[in-house]
């Protein structure tokens, strides 16, 4: 018998990719898009273009294919995963009414002072406080009626892609953030209220799904439009960062992921349902029935890390070049020299404000004549995970789940001095996946797990997952982390609030 394939698309917040993976876990060939810019229509909104996710899909596949030398006859199954949060308006005829609404977009906060006190029976917090207010169709219910009016279906991007590919709309219930989805029975609410909450109506709705199962098959349409095999399976996933935990391994109670990419942030799993009573942290389905994913985040993450790049590497390129290697791993090189604590340089990487720190700047404290760009590239990392150290110690505090058992992926990963920092900062042993693209192998499992290749998940990432690179803590310079939190770090934003609002204040009026 040949080999079986099994395809992974990811549709993220910058881009598309979609990756094919042999029945056995190993990378066959990869794809990728670029999305272009988000569209602004003003401060605070962020939409991508009405084409953008579907151009970019089509594009990530027409390279993949390029880069594959086998039979495409042979590809047993798609699975497919997506950014959280997101919202796209379809009318009757399944054509867009509105661009796609990114979950970076904030104009939900227009919906406050419109929907006044919202009740519900449902006795999930998050519907009861938030869900309604983040709503954005609410938004369109009270900003745009011929949108609101038009709507036949209300989609996230997996949903639309979903669509897209099988003429189906399913939605997966572990990719439901921001939808109206009763996610401590995982199924659809048994009554109307909570539906009618977020302005939307039953029939609006995709019919949710649990990942791994088939929601269509590529029609003849989708086919001639991407190149897909016509009558291939279509399997749900879970959300992305869900789908990272599922290609790492990180899936049982107790186990944590940290994800090195454009959002960094540590998700660790939980059996019991426990959402944050003040939204500290946010609360995601696993891909697996009746486990929750609980996520503390740094918003710019690893961003920062392209960001020092672009403006402090400055002659490195060459360098790279002629090693054969980034410009990342060159100035991993250089910080390696660095010990911890970066001789006293400290980071606050509070490039975007947050909601529990809205007047956060990044700060770099501590500079004096020993300190070059090595300290400088050292020290932002160092201060990227003290922050979701931070975040992650009232997270697991809340939950009762000291973490023993981490696991790290994405981009920023294949960096041997990040994944120490994290094993010395965490203090405990750091699993590093050999296969950087854990979420697309985690979507590739459930397309297998729907094309029959596997039974069910647990069995998917037994036979597809892939070995692992450990790192042990250093106990010392555990020691100096700690401190350094507790003496320098916790205390910056508190000590500078005040100076960093009227910091805001006077630079907004340039």
């Amino acid at each position: 018998m040949s080999e079986k394939y099994i395809i992974g698309i990811d549709s993220g917040t910058q881009s598309t990719r979609a990756i094919m993976y042999d029945s056995k876990g190993n990378r066959i060939a990869k794809g990728a898009a670029e999305h272009p810019k988000m569209i602004t229509p003003h401060p605070g909104w962020a939409e991508h273009g009405v084409n953008d996710i579907w151009d970019a899909l089509r594009a990530a596949v027409a390279e993949m294919f390029t880069r594959f030398t086998g039979n495409v006859a042979d590809i047993a199954g798609i699975g497919i995963s997506s950014q959280r949060a997101c919202c796209l308006a379809l009318d009757k005829e399944g054509n867009l009414l509105y661009n796609p609404i990114s979950w970076l977009d904030e104009r939900w906060r227009m919906n406050i002072p419109s929907l006044g006190q919202v009740t519900n029976t449902s006795p999930d917090p998050l519907y009861q406080l938030f869900w309604p207010y983040y709503s954005k169709v609410n938004w369109f219910k009270f900003n745009m009626p011929e949108v609101y009016e038009k709507a036949a279906k209300y989609l996230g991007v997996s949903g639309y892609i979903g669509y897209k590919l099988t003429g189906g709309f399913y939605e997966s219930i572990s990719s439901s953030m921001g939808w109206p989805y009763d996610i401590i029975n995982w199924t659809s609410f048994k009554g109307d209220v909570e539906i009618d909450a977020m302005g939307m109506r039953r029939d609006q709705l995709a019919e949710p799904v649990l990942a791994g199962t088939i929601i269509g098959k590529i029609t003849a349409e989708a086919a001639a439009a991407t190149g897909l095999p016509a009558g291939c399976p279509v399997s749900a996933s879970a959300a992305d960062k869900q789908c990272e935990l599922l290609g790492a391994g990180a899936v049982k109670h107790g186990q944590a992921y940290i994800t090195l990419g454009t959002l960094s942030g540590l998700d660790i799993v939980c059996k019991d349902y426990k959402p944050a009573p003040d939204f500290s942290y946010f609360t995601y389905l696993s891909a697996f029935p009746k486990l929750y994913t609980y996520e503390s985040m740094a918003s710019k993450g690893f961003w920062l890390v392209s960001w020092f790049r672009d403006n402090f590497g400055g002659g490195l390129l060459d360098e790279a070049k002629a090693a054969g290697i980034s410009i990342e791993a060159l100035l991993d090189r250089e910080a390696e020299s660095i010990p911890a604590g970066s001789e006293g340089l400290v980071v606050l990487p509070d490039w975007t404000p947050s909601a529990l720190r809205p007047s956060g700047k990044g700060i770099y404290l501590g500079f004096d004549d020993r300190h070059q760009r090595k300290h400088m590239f050292r020290s932002l990392v160092e201060g990227i995970m003290l922050q979701i150290k931070l975040g992650t110690e009232k997270m697991t505090n809340y939950l009762g789940l000291p973490i023993n058992e981490l696991y790290i992926g994405g981009g920023g990963s294949k960096s041997n001095l990040t994944a120490q920092i994290i094993a010395d900062i965490f203090n405990v042993p750091v699993h590093r996946t050999r296969e950087s693209e854990n979420c697309s192998l985690g979507v590739a499992m459930c397309g297998a797990v729907g094309a029959g290749l596997y039974p069910d998940l647990e069995a998917a990432m037994t036979g597809m997952g892939k070995n692992y690179d450990d790192f042990l803590p250093n106990t010392n310079n555990h020691e100096l982390y700690n401190a350094l939190n507790e003496k320098v770090v916790q205390k910056l934003y508190p000590a500078l609030e005040n100076i960093l609002k009227d910091l805001a204040e006077l630079t907004n009026k340039q």
